[in-house]
């Protein structure tokens, strides 16, 4: 049996990291049997990040290394998709978890009104007399990480140009299509709407929020993700 580590879930989503969302996906998608165990602290692990998954006596941290395993295994998680057309899930994917996802980031753990809310559910279960001391040393982290990608250095109106490029982008090789390569959910769609469907669920309203929200096209797109990876949510 496969265990993964993951962060618990939270904020209306499977796991508070979208990366962890979209290995629960392909977990669900591979056919494999898995259990999760919930990690609060990933400093032990790999990389010092999650998802991590135990897999007959390997450890493999990284959602996409994580996914390759399952491949190896027998997973095909772009069936009845030809090169082209896996390769452009690729792009599609790698481009959602880039500038969209440090949005995302930004958006929790940067503004004040929103880290009020971020900080009380990511850090739960520490104990409440550290919870502000420790939480704070990790944001000033996060937000140097933000800072060396340079998402953090622009002012809001120019993330936001940089996040609807990448959203207009995808809208417009969606088109009619149910998900983004045809009728049927691939690994680009677990990790897609693991993290737009994390913006969306932002605990308060920001531009990026609303930028998702009213988005009719990318708004049904994450519906039926939702509806397709329903069994996710375990």
């Amino acid at each position: 049996m496969i265990t993964l580590l993951t962060f618990p879930a939270g904020l209306h989503e499977p796991s508070l990291s979208p990366f962890c969302t979209k290995v629960i996906h392909l977990l669900n998608m591979s056919g494999q049997e898995w259990q999760r165990k919930d990690v609060a602290n990933p400093s032990r692990m790999p990389h010092g990040k999650l998802p991590v998954i135990q897999w007959d006596g390997q450890t493999i941290a990284d959602s996409h290394l994580i996914q390759a395993a399952l491949e190896r295994a027998g997973t095909d998680f772009y069936a009845g998709v030809g090169p082209l057309e896996r390769a452009q899930g690729q792009a599609i994917l790698r481009m959602i978890e880039d500038i969209p996802c440090r949005a995302l980031i930004y958006d929790r753990w940067v503004p004040d009104h929103a880290w009020d809310i971020c900080r009380e559910v990511f850090f739960a279960k520490m104990p409440a007399v550290m919870r502000k001391h420790v939480s704070n040393v990790i944001r000033k982290s996060v937000r140097r990480g933000l800072e060396r990608h340079g998402i953090a250095l622009c002012t809001e109106a120019e993330r936001l140009a940089l996040v609807d490029r990448d959203l207009a982008a995808l809208s417009e090789f969606l088109g009619d299509r149910p998900f983004v390569l045809g009728d049927a959910v691939t690994a680009a769609d677990a990790g897609c709407s693991a993290v737009l469907g994390a913006i969306r669920n932002l605990p308060v309203e920001t531009p990026l929020r609303h930028r998702i929200r009213s988005d009719k096209r990318i708004t049904l797109y994450l519906d039926r993700c939702t509806d397709a990876f329903r069994s996710s949510y375990v």
